[in-house]
């Protein structure tokens, strides 16, 4: 199974793992939308300068893979939800995706992708609307390291420090016990 990441999971990870997309073995895929988001956004060329030296590691899903099968007809169906009005069970607030977040639940959906992201409206969503899987970007490196696609170190360590300094999302507590588990390291993130 693949999994998709989101513009912000995209950064927290590809320091960690730069091969991620040009490396089958990491199981990561992208959109042309959260590559656009990444180097257009003036929130991530001020917040993420480092960004830009990763730019040709980061491989997206072409177009005619990205809309085959039912991708246009699980965004007409997002969409609609979205304009009609849908509350999140967990916040009791309407549901706000942007067209990116619309594009990557349909994308998610429609392939059968598990979806890692920070965002918890979005997660919520792929969750409570189409029963859709998603993983923490921290699960994604707990499972890096158990395949030994990565060897954690100090210099793995320090990008986690840098996901506390960067304001990063929290990361689920069972993946945190998890990750402090098979590596032997504390922690320090949000």
């Amino acid at each position: 199974m693949y999994i998709l990441c989101d513009t912000c999971s995209v950064l927290m990870l590809i320091r960690i793992a730069p091969d991620m997309f040009r490396d089958d073995r990491y199981g990561c895929v992208t959109l042309q939308d959260v590559f656009q988001e990444l180097f257009r956004t003036q929130k991530f060329k001020t917040r993420y300068p480092w960004r830009t030296r990763y730019k040709s590691k980061i491989k997206v899903l072409g177009k005619s893979k990205v809309e085959a099968g039912d991708f246009k007809l699980y965004l007409e169906a997002i969409r609609n939800i979205i304009v009609t009005g849908k509350i999140n069970k967990r916040t009791k607030r309407f549901f706000n995706l942007s067209y990116v977040d619309q594009q990557i639940a349909a994308c998610s959906i429609a392939h059968g992708f598990k979806l890692t992201t920070v965002d918890d409206d979005l997660n919520d969503f792929v969750i409570q609307e189409f029963s859709g899987k998603t993983i923490s970007p921290l699960g994604i490196v707990n499972g890096w390291i158990k395949k030994e696609l990565i060897q954690w170190d100090d210099d793995s360590q320090s990008i986690l420090d840098d996901w506390d300094k960067c304001n990063e999302h929290p990361q689920p507590k069972k993946e945190v016990k998890r990750f402090e588990k098979i590596t032997g390291f504390k922690y320090c993130g949000p």
